[in-house]
């Protein structure tokens, strides 16, 4: 059976150590979204290469990169902390009715980066697999209608310096939207 959602979060329920987020598809369309205190965040990836990336109410459009590998695109990714903040209401999460699953936080000084690649239908895994680090782990599956599907998989990394501030003053969490160098967006989420 295909699965069509899948909404996660870092840490356990009495301590959350990210936002929750929540990936799914919808005929051919990949669908992100996270909620924080103050906005909404959400990516469309339709079918015919075009992002639509929503912050707060203000939309950028961006195109989907070239592939990685014959049939592999990759995706944006979510970079995220791990940091302890202020627990955010469970009922601000999008879809608070579908079950969350809880992710390992990452090591002290480490990110959990989650990546998403599109594939189009035949592509052949063995030789995407071979481009990911040995530590990759799989996190999902999401079934497209004709375009194939979209995988989530985590990566931990060395913690980038701007994610965020750690101590007891860290209660707000946030989303920033950040370009690579070709050009791919990256959610990073901070706590400040």
């Amino acid at each position: 059976m295909s699965i069509k959602g899948f909404s996660f979060a870092l840490g356990v329920p009495e301590e959350p150590r990210s936002l929750p987020w929540r990936v799914w598809t919808r005929d051919d369309e990949v669908h992100l979204t996270v909620r924080t205190v103050t906005e909404d965040i959400g990516l469309t990836a339709y079918p015919t290469g075009r992002w639509r990336i929503e912050v707060g109410g203000v939309v950028s459009r961006w195109h989907r990169p070239k592939e990685f590998r014959p049939g592999w695109t990759r995706g944006p990714d979510l970079v995220l902390p791990g940091l302890v903040a202020a627990a955010e209401p469970a009922t601000s999460r999008p879809k608070a009715a579908e079950p969350l699953t809880w992710l390992r936080a990452p090591a002290i000084g480490q990110s959990a980066r989650i990546q998403l690649w599109f594939a189009i239908p035949g592509a052949e895994e063995a030789r995407w697999r071979q481009a990911l680090p040995r530590s990759s782990e799989s996190l999902a599956v999401l079934s497209l209608r004709r375009a194939g599907s979209v995988h989530l998989v985590r990566v931990d990394e060395p913690a980038d310096a701007e994610a965020g501030a750690h101590g007891p003053g860290s209660s707000t969490r946030g989303v920033s939207v950040r370009a690579d160098q070709s050009g791919r967006p990256s959610f990073w989420e901070t706590v400040t």
